[in-house]
């Protein structure tokens, strides 16, 4: 099994409600895009991999998992996108585990990999989203996120009205569909404790064979890169050893992941824990969250970021 791009399996369990039947035949007639929006451990991901199996008889179908903390297709803090018949994909670096502190760059990533899926061939976009679901931030991310990908069918996960607020914006949309659906009866439930640990083992994955190295920001295009000033004021490298780093490829999608050990402004470098691929970057992300090289949590970050 590959660690860094496991397959998805439904539970075994999985006791269907009728009501997802009807959301094949309403995914073929969307246009292309669907939207699974719902609360944390609403069944989102269940529900996009259970339509992905049934739509693949007939159509060429991809998900994008724009769920940063419980992502399926690539790292935790990215967004990912695979044909939910392959073995691997490409992702978006995001730098964080939740939307709410990088909205903007969790929906460039959302957008892009749904146009990257599109282009590659998919008749049929199906993207899980965040439980990321109250509060004024929240409800603006939705927005946007069904407004840039509209026309879409977007199913709402969980008890009927219970997410009024975040339909609200688009409900005269006639570009946009919206169904409600329950959850699947399951005993594959996951607490927070499992949802860490999850992200821990992932995150390790993707950091394995990683060594010490020296990468040059000179020819890259670097993203949050604070100011030496901004280093030295936000507790230098004692606050940010071990920052999750994103490697960019030239297109700007994730090429693998680094820690962060040490910046020297006079040379125009960033000394990181990261696995070989690291030198052919084309560009450089400074994510939000602190690991050690086990994908363990180390706790505070950075002001800055």
């Amino acid at each position: 099994m590959n660690d860094k791009w496991p397959q998805q399996q439904l539970p075994e369990d999985l006791l269907v409600p009728a009501d997802w039947k009807k959301l094949i035949e309403q995914a073929e007639e969307s246009g292309g895009r669907v939207i699974v929006v719902g609360d944390t451990d609403a069944g989102k991901s269940t529900l996009c991999w259970w339509l992905a199996q049934q739509l693949a008889p007939q159509a060429r179908v991809a998900v994008v998992d724009a769920d940063l903390g419980q992502s399926r297709v690539g790292p935790p803090a990215s967004v990912g996108w695979r044909f939910a018949d392959a073995a691997e994909g490409e992702f978006y670096f995001v730098g964080d585990v939740t939307p709410a502190r990088r909205p903007a760059t969790c929906l460039a990533g959302t957008l892009k990999l749904t146009q990257r899926a599109e282009a590659a061939g998919a008749d049929i976009v199906i993207v899980d989203t965040s439980g990321y679901v109250h509060g004024p931030g929240a409800v603006s991310l939705k927005t946007a996120k069904v407004e840039l990908l509209a026309p879409a069918l977007v199913i709402i996960m969980g008890e009927p009205g219970h997410l009024a607020h975040l339909t609200l914006p688009f409900a005269r949309n006639d570009r946009v569909t919206t169904v409600e659906a329950l959850p699947a009866g399951s005993g594959n439930q996951k607490t927070p404790t499992d949802r860490q640990r999850w992200r821990q083992r992932t995150f390790a994955a993707w950091l394995a064979g990683s060594s010490v190295q020296w990468i040059s920001w000179g020819d890259k295009a670097v993203i949050n890169l604070p100011t030496a000033e901004q280093f030295r004021a936000n507790g230098g490298l004692e606050v940010w050893r071990g920052l999750l780093v994103g490697l960019l490829t030239e297109d700007a999608l994730g090429l693998c992941l680094g820690l962060l050990r040490a910046i020297d402004y006079e040379n125009n470098r960033l000394l990181l824990s990261a696995p070989a691929e690291a030198q052919q970057a084309a560009g450089v992300h400074l994510g939000a969250l602190r690991l050690e090289p086990d994908g363990t949590r180390i706790p505070g970050r950075p002001k800055y970021v």
